[in-house]
């Protein structure tokens, strides 16, 4: 079951966020953070995918960087912190959508992808203006944009309830990062010696 899991670790992350897809159709009469959550559940599962698979290569490139061979079930596997987390930014808001400082890690989160991919096309020396997952990364940003405005031009939040948003993501994608870096033997503190490294190459 254990070996199950991992080797299918993306797949069983798209089946559980479509059936919370489907559950909410059914549902109906939904309040405005619940359907900017659905929003991001289906940019998520897009953003998986085309990460990982469609086309696909950003694992890889991470993987070169390190200079760290990761074989393909080890790949696989590394969606498993992926999957807690984004299970996590999305199924708590959805439920508690009566306090709208529940979707902020979410939010932030979405923005902080599209800065990333935009940032990995210096890092990596792209040779085309994409790096995998670029193009979900950046409609994440702008629906976090989008939900922001909703948010700010109805006083729905304080300056204060962003920090905490902002804080509490950087602190779980830092954890899954950790996760993820120790699953395949690598130590998480070397990343920015790394980063520095990658990005004084030649293109």
């Amino acid at each position: 079951m254990i070996k199950f899991i991992k080797y299918y670790a993306l797949e069983i992350y798209t089946v559980i966020s479509m059936l919370i897809l489907v559950i909410a159709g059914i549902m109906g009469d939904l309040s405005v953070i619940q359907k900017f959550v659905l929003v991001y559940i289906f940019l998520f599962i897009s953003h998986e995918w085309e990460e990982m698979s469609y086309p696909g290569g950003f694992a890889d490139l991470i993987a070169k960087m390190i200079e760290v061979d990761i074989n393909p079930e080890m790949k696989r596997a590394s969606r498993i912190p992926t999957s807690i987390l984004l299970l996590t930014f999305t199924i708590t808001p959805f439920i508690l959508h009566q306090y709208p400082i529940t979707i902020l890690p979410l939010a932030f989160l979405g923005l902080f992808e599209g800065f990333v991919h935009i940032f990995a096309i210096k890092l990596f020396k792209c040779p085309k203006c994409y790096s995998p997952g670029f193009v979900t990364a950046e409609i994440q940003a702008v629906v976090t944009i989008i939900l922001f405005t909703y948010l700010i031009k109805n006083q729905i939040l304080s300056g204060f309830d962003y920090l905490i948003g902002i804080l509490v993501m950087f602190v779980c994608f830092v954890i899954m990062q950790k996760t993820i870096t120790m699953m395949i033997g690598y130590k998480y503190s070397n990343l920015p010696k790394m980063l520095k490294k990658q990005l004084a190459k030649k293109d």
